[in-house]
């Protein structure tokens, strides 16, 4: 029976021996470990757009000697990471599943206010889904994280009253979302300056939001060159089945440095004011 006791006294304290963490000196860095590497890397190519191997290597604090085979070892082991020439860095495979990031709830909160708060009607369509997304997100957190959410989150206020979408407009949003999930180019017909229609042909490089308003940049086949066409001026869309790339140089915001003049939003323009502004070729 002392036996027994003793036993019965030691099991518990081996397993509180067993269960205790190992505490790390603070001056190391996961560059000295390789398997806490690997598992950064994962989580920065799970929550950063992109990035490439200057990036990688400069957080996970090596060289990027290193992250290349660090990458080489993701993929061997069943990780699979490509990389993206039209955005020049790397992300996961598409068809690998992952546990999701944890989010904090500053993070979360900050979703369901952008959401709630959508004030504009220019939401190409996606107010609706981005509500309900934030919905299925909130419920899949753990409890003690969703019940301070959900207590926040009550004293919010309403989203603004949106107006009505046509459905001629509701068709073109629609439309260019489908291009752009599929990259494919599109036939655009555009009210130009003296309110007649014009067509071109446009392999969509950005979506960008510009002077309150949804344009699209991209190379147009009539301009022969990247232009910058407002949403709002587009009267209709035709999805083709002609791919594109993006080229891996081209840069939003030097496009839009060389636009010295960015199109406002009505749905009409005026006879001086332009239907769609052209850059370089090359962006």
């Amino acid at each position: 029976m002392l036996g027994n006791r003793v036993m019965g006294q030691s099991l518990p304290e081996n397993r509180k021996r067993r269960e205790r963490p190992i505490e790390l000196s603070k001056h190391l860095h996961t560059g000295q470990f390789p398997l806490a590497r690997l598992i950064q890397l994962i989580v920065l190519l799970q929550t950063e757009r992109c990035p490439n191997a200057s990036r990688l290597a400069e957080i996970c604090e090596v060289s990027r000697r290193t992250i290349y085979r660090d990458l080489a070892t993701l993929a061997s082991a069943g990780i699979n990471v490509v990389y993206r020439p039209d955005r020049q860095g790397y992300e996961l495979s598409r068809h690998l599943f992952l546990q999701p990031p944890r989010l904090e709830n500053q993070e979360v909160l900050g979703l369901i206010v952008l959401c709630r708060q959508w004030g504009s009607g220019d939401d190409l369509g996606l107010y609706e889904h981005a509500n309900r997304a934030v919905d299925k997100l909130v419920q899949s957190l753990p409890e003690e994280i969703r019940s301070r959410v959900q207590a926040t989150a009550e004293v919010l206020s309403d989203a603004p009253e949106r107006p009505e979408t046509s459905p001629q407009r509701v068709e073109i949003d629609q439309q260019i979302l489908v291009a752009l999930d599929r990259r494919r180019q599109v036939r655009l017909w555009i009210i130009d300056e003296a309110c007649t229609i014009q067509t071109t042909k446009l392999a969509i490089y950005r979506l960008a939001r510009l002077q309150e308003g949804w344009c699209l940049v991209g190379r147009s086949t009539h301009h022969c060159g990247v232009i910058a066409v407002p949403v709002a001026r587009i009267e209709r869309v035709e999805l083709t089945t002609d791919p594109y790339t993006i080229p891996p140089r081209f840069n939003l915001e030097r496009f839009l440095a060389r636009t010295s003049v960015f199109a406002t939003t009505a749905p009409r323009p005026t006879p001086s004011g332009p239907a769609f502004h052209r850059g370089s070729a090359g962006g």
